[in-house]
């Protein structure tokens, strides 16, 4: 059950049905420092870290801006709506997802802090406990035939439902330990209304494995089959 928290400024959704005891400390890098619940940091653009509550594992992400723009503001982002910000947009996107069954992680908290005319945000979603990404299986040469397959056929559910993933690369696919394929960082997402937008999406993907030393091209077989 999803439930709000509203306090001046500040604006907290997350699923009381994954946690026993919810606070937002949650969010604060020093609490969970502190607390010794990060249990990995993850690269990347911004601060994700694993981060284990009443034994459970979550990913917490602090939304940071990319390009030129980041050299202005680091985590600030121009502030219009609520519905519009970046965790809200993304936590009620992967809530539909994850409710029509696609492989996708399960929104658990999010928060949003509004200051003036900005505003910063954070993300909580439930860990798939998985072998690694599809980077780290191309490289460590683990793809078989019967994965490419298997992924090719989990692409093709998120077709089916007109979804458009608008950062698909080789490390936002991950492979649990039954060899099941998940997407995961679906911030700036959505349910496109042109299926080429998908096609579109899966280049963006080919063009980051064709960088990796192992690949041989073996997604430009699935593009065809959407074409």
């Amino acid at each position: 059950m999803n439930e709000i928290i509203r306090n001046k400024n500040i604006y907290i959704q997350y699923d009381s049905n994954e946690f026993h005891n919810f606070t937002d400390k949650l969010f604060s890098i020093d609490y969970i420092t502190k607390e010794g619940l990060i249990k990995s940091e993850i690269n990347g653009r911004g601060k994700t870290y694993e981060i284990e509550l009443e034994g459970r594992r979550f990913i917490l992400k602090n939304y940071i801006r990319g390009g030129l723009i980041s050299k202005i503001s680091h985590d600030k982002y121009l502030f219009d709506s609520m519905a519009s910000t970046r965790s809200v947009k993304e936590y009620n996107f992967l809530y539909i997802l994850f409710k029509k069954g696609l492989p996708v992680p399960k929104p658990a908290a999010l928060k949003v802090i509004k200051n003036k005319f900005t505003y910063t945000a954070s993300l909580i979603t439930c860990k798939i406990q998985n072998n690694g990404t599809l980077h780290d299986f191309i490289m460590n040469k683990k793809m078989s035939l019967d994965l490419w397959n298997s992924l090719e056929l989990t692409l093709e559910k998120f077709y089916n439902e007109n979804v458009y993933h608008s950062d698909l690369n080789s490390k936002n696919i991950i492979i649990d330990q039954e060899n099941n394929f998940y997407l995961v960082d679906f911030d700036n997402s959505y349910f496109f209304y042109k299926k080429k937008l998908f096609k579109k999406s899966l280049i963006r993907l080919e063009r980051s494995l064709s960088k990796l030393n192992n690949y041989k091209s073996e997604m430009k077989k699935i593009i065809e089959k959407f074409n």
